[in-house]
């Protein structure tokens, strides 16, 4: 039953929004479960207010832009425009806001490396969106 909810969604999807939102759609748990964890382990592991500042600036950013994100594609057609520019925009503030978060957890000797490396990788799959979609 699962198997067949999933298709359907994705046949959907693919009908109703085209490629570039079927791949947002599908990159969005990869990308955001990557932030989520690097946020709330640099967060976690920091001792120094010049790390968890940027950790929890990406963590607002995130949860405000799936928000905004959800109502750009479930939300009424007249409302797509400026949350679509709100969303996008939003975008580059998480990747501003997760390229800091990389640098203070470089600096930072209280984060460990494997928590660290995920803020690198985090930091460059958040700009994959903008730049799919800028094409």
């Amino acid at each position: 039953m699962k198997r067949k909810c999933v298709m359907i969604l994705l046949v959907f999807s693919v009908s109703a929004f085209g490629w570039k939102k079927e791949a947002h759609f599908i990159s969005l748990p990869f990308i955001e479960g990557a932030g989520l964890y690097s946020s709330i382990m640099v967060l976690e592991e920091s001792s120094a207010t010049s790390s968890k500042v940027p950790a929890a600036a990406t963590v607002t950013l995130l949860v405000a832009n799936a928000a905004v994100g959800a109502a750009t594609a479930f939300g009424p057609q007249d409302w797509y425009p400026a949350m679509r520019t709100m969303h996008r925009f939003m975008g580059y503030g998480i990747t501003v806001a997760a390229l800091w978060m990389s640098i203070a957890a470089a600096n930072d000797k209280n984060v460990k490396n494997p928590e660290r490396n995920v803020s690198y990788v985090y930091t460059a799959l958040s700009t994959v969106p903008i730049i799919m979609f800028s094409f």
